[in-house]
């Protein structure tokens, strides 16, 4: 029989012992940590306690660094990289539309060249009010994008002064007028124009002031404000 009345707990002694030697791996640790701080010449006692209480902290290796669940470990470099990306998609439309501004003011120009080149061809003025009428729609987004040369604005009244003297019907003439009005630079075209160029504009107002009346008194108001607009006075 044996002389144990107790059972020997072998799993607890073998607890007890590990726990020995973590305190003294710990006690031996955080010894060498006083010797490192005290070596260093640490500047505050603050120093000191975070060294010794920290003795038993190791670095961290290659493979620890590597995240293992795909946790970022900084989460401001995923908000930076997400920030760069948006800037250089930015970056990239602004290009593009750029580009594609460019790419239309291009197209316009050419249109506005192939208009002229059109406009000049045609010698009886009644057929360059049709010419003009037929493109009312394109004037201010493709013809006229960029700006109204001078030169044809004055060119332009001309030949709807000329075509008043056939025709009653002011209607497509203030229509046209008021089209050209909304142009891009249209006030700078204005300023450009010669004093005859202007002269042949007052004229052209003044008829379609005496048309109007005669015809139908509501066209009064709008003659006199696109009057406003092609800086004419009216009485």
């Amino acid at each position: 029989m044996s002389a144990l009345k107790v059972p020997i707990d072998y799993k607890r002694l073998e607890e007890e012992l590990y726990a020995a030697l973590a305190a003294d791996k710990l006690y031996k640790l955080q010894n060498d940590a006083k010797i490192r701080a005290i070596e260093q010449a640490v500047p505050t006692y603050e120093h000191f306690r975070q060294m010794v209480n920290g003795a038993h902290l190791k670095p961290l290796d290659r493979n620890d660094i590597k995240s293992k669940s795909g946790v970022q470990w900084n989460p401001l470099i995923k908000s930076t990289k997400s920030h760069d990306s948006t800037v250089s998609e930015t970056l990239k439309k602004s290009t593009q539309d750029k580009r594609s501004n460019k790419d239309t003011v291009i197209k316009s120009q050419k249109m506005c060249k192939d208009f002229l080149q059109s406009w000049r061809t045609i010698t009886d003025h009644s057929e360059k009010f049709t010419y003009m009428w037929n493109l009312r729609n394109d004037l201010q987004h493709h013809v006229f994008r960029v700006e109204i040369p001078a030169s044809f604005l004055g060119d332009f009244t001309n030949a709807c002064l000329q075509h008043l003297s056939k025709v009653d019907d002011i209607t497509p003439v203030i229509e046209l007028l008021g089209k050209l009005s909304t142009c891009n630079r249209f006030n700078l075209t204005i300023c450009f124009m010669t004093r005859d160029e202007k002269f042949t504009c007052e004229r052209l107002f003044r008829q379609l002031q005496l048309k109007g009346r005669s015809s139908d008194e509501s066209f009064e108001n709008v003659i006199k404000s696109l009057a406003v607009k092609y800086e004419v006075k009216l009485n």
